[in-house]
């Protein structure tokens, strides 16, 4: 019986609310950014990158005016111990009516974290980037989107208003299907349970496998041609759509690989980073001409009437 209502439950938060617009029109659009060094990429950990000196982040600014030239609101998300070194970056993100939340202490896996740890982290990381950043902090993102159920009832209590770390994509070893039991989801990847929001990222699925057309290291692979393809599928039964890219993404800077990674995981971090920016500017369009409308996550909220 128990097994019988957890499934009937389960049914009940993924059955998508009536549509707000026709089948390839799209509603609403969220851009997020994880801010993040690239040497935080979990593949590269096992090294020493971060004793090279190179960082991306400090060059994220023709992304920003990207941004400002398409009139676009973006939600980033930062990794606490990057915000003192890159405050007059968090400041002018902030300045230019960005919002900003919290990525996590160091970007480890909140699955290799104690609660007791994971509690401790996030305040100490909240606390870096406000002092940095000069506002509140109430939005989350795990890294490689490893939310927990209680982790996410964690920051819940912390104060946080809303997290975006839900993905549907059993083929990837990392993340996870978050549990969201008793939330109800209001709209297309939008869940709602006591003033609180999560944000979900989508994948397309495609002949029981789920295709990640939202951003990483598959925006990046991706052709325009074919991301084309794979978004307008999608807007035929979604009518809202979430992009996640990283500063790393967002420059064609060399980065000072180690010599013993692999080829593959090589090719892995470099695909399609040169122009990826212009194809972002693309696919932007692309999304506004079917309607989209891009605004931050918090704005959302606002506009929900949660906060």
């Amino acid at each position: 019986m128990q097994d019988q209502i957890k499934e009937t439950n389960a049914r009940a938060l993924h059955a998508a609310p009536p549509r707000a617009t026709a089948p390839g029109r799209m509603n609403r659009a969220f851009l997020t950014v994880d801010l993040e060094e690239w040497y935080h990429l979990d593949y590269l950990k096992g090294f020493r990158c971060r004793e090279s000196g190179v960082r991306v982040v400090p060059r994220i600014f023709d992304f920003l005016d990207m941004l400002d030239e398409e009139g676009v609101k973006v939600t980033f998300f930062c990794v606490g111990e990057i915000a003192g070194e890159n405050a007059g970056i968090l400041r002018e993100i902030v300045r230019r009516g960005h919002a900003l939340g919290c990525h996590g202490l160091d970007h480890e896996l909140l699955t290799n974290k104690s609660l007791e740890q994971f509690v401790d982290e996030t305040r100490r990381a909240r606390d870096m980037i406000e002092s940095a950043a000069g506002r509140e902090i109430t939005g989350y993102r795990a890294s490689c989107f490893t939310m927990e159920r209680d982790k996410l009832e964690a920051i819940r209590r912390l104060g946080f208003t809303y997290d975006s770390s839900k993905i549907r994509f059993a083929q990837h070893p990392l993340y996870r299907n978050l549990d969201l039991t008793g939330f109800t989801q209001t709209e297309d990847l939008v869940y709602v349970q006591g003033g609180f929001s999560e944000y979900e990222i989508p994948t397309l699925d495609i002949m029981g496998y789920s295709i990640p057309i939202s951003g990483g290291g598959y925006l990046r692979l991706f052709p325009f041609w074919l991301l084309r393809i794979l978004l307008g599928l999608y807007a035929r039964r979604h009518e809202n759509f979430t992009l996640y890219v990283h500063p790393f993404e967002l420059t064609d800077a060399p980065l000072p690989l180690p010599k013993g990674l692999g080829k593959a995981t090589a090719f892995r971090c470099l695909v399609g980073r040169r122009g990826n920016l212009k194809k972002l500017r693309r696919v932007i369009r692309w999304l506004k001409k079917r309607g989209a409308r891009f605004i931050t996550l918090e704005e959302d909220r606002r506009e929900r009437g949660l906060s």
